[in-house]
């Protein structure tokens, strides 16, 4: 090659290379910005303030519930997804303990789960079912449906139920890891309900679930993360990183199953609405592979924030190393012809 050509060949693949850089981290922000978490709303009511449970009215996409963690009173909110307005308070007539989840089944159930367990030492962890409470000031009472685990006392923070056949699920909030339980299809107030321990892949400190509206997905969540789990295997489909709040405590799908909402304990908390693709699955089509969703990397997780494209941050990395390879090059073939 001719030594003037060669002298120029190092400095033309940096400029080819970082343009394709330029353009690559312009197009994955591009791709991200269409499907972007955005705050909705917030919690306003000085009361609501340590949202644990939350979900969604299948009669009214606009209204949501909520309930404190323990140590306040025994009362669920109705609040406005799109203004965080108070719409009504109901006291439940019960003694409830650490409430940790809201969910509400096919016939417009709201099931509340009193079975926080920190110490894990609780001999009286419960479901409690009532109705959907109005709007204003009002007293409901709840039919209570006490719990037990194969294994003993256990702290469970999540309750989901699958839409379509009712049936109903907990899972245990684990440093390492979590369990999944099945309950019986007809609980009974008199004796203790046991619940069955299902085989799966479940990760530790799961604050809450829930199934997708067509019941072929749960979507969990812990502090920082969501994950996308197989309702018959429990296993994880694919997960990514959720928007940063105080303490992440509730999840609640909306409906059509395009987006659900995320919020924290604390006064004045947000709803914050997170898009969702649901992963594809072998019934979809034949070879089909599971579709992440938005800004999840090749591996089917996410490892960037909110905002930011995976895919972008990967290439800006690489060019980097590979415009210091080049450079090392550069120089010693400098050198060398010296």
């Amino acid at each position: 090659m001719n030594p003037r050509h060669r002298r120029l060949l190092i400095p033309g693949l940096l400029i080819v290379l970082l343009v394709v850089v330029l353009i690559s981290s312009v197009t994955g922000r591009s791709d991200g910005a269409t499907a972007q978490p955005e705050v909705v709303s917030t919690l306003s009511d000085g009361r609501i303030n340590e949202s644990s449970g939350l979900v969604i009215s299948p009669d009214d996409p606009d209204r949501a519930y909520t309930i404190n963690d323990s140590g306040g009173a025994p009362v669920v909110y109705a609040v406005s997804v799109s203004t965080g307005r108070t719409l009504g308070a109901a006291t439940v007539d019960a003694d409830l303990v650490d409430t940790e989840a809201l969910s509400i089944d096919r016939d417009g159930t709201l099931w509340i789960a009193d079975t926080g367990d920190n110490s894990g030492q609780r001999d009286d962890v419960a479901l409690y079912s009532l109705p959907e409470i109005a709007d204003g000031t009002t007293t409901v009472t709840a039919r209570r449906f006490p719990i037990t685990y194969p294994g003993g006392p256990l702290d469970v923070e999540a309750l989901a139920i699958d839409p379509t056949s009712g049936a109903k699920f907990l899972i245990s909030k684990g440093l390492f890891g979590g369990t999944v339980f099945s309950l019986p299809g007809r609980l009974s107030p008199d004796r203790p309900n046991e619940a069955k321990t299902l085989a799966g892949d479940v990760p530790g400190l799961v604050t809450d679930a829930a199934f997708t509206p067509d019941g072929r997905f749960v979507v969990a969540r812990d502090y920082t993360e969501a994950y996308v789990l197989d309702p018959v295997t429990w296993q994880i489909v694919t997960s990514f990183d959720l928007p940063p709040v105080d303490q992440g405590e509730t999840l609640a799908m909306e409906a059509g199953g395009r987006s659900f909402l995320v919020g924290s304990e604390g006064t004045a908390s947000p709803l914050i609405r997170v898009p969702f693709t649901p992963p594809a699955t072998d019934d979809d089509g034949a070879g089909s592979t599971p579709s992440p969703t938005p800004s999840a990397t090749a591996s089917g997780r996410v490892a960037t924030p909110p905002g930011n494209s995976g895919f972008a941050g990967a290439t800006w990395f690489w060019g980097f190393v590979v415009v210091a390879l080049l450079a090392a090059v550069s120089a010693a073939m400098t050198t060398k012809r010296r």
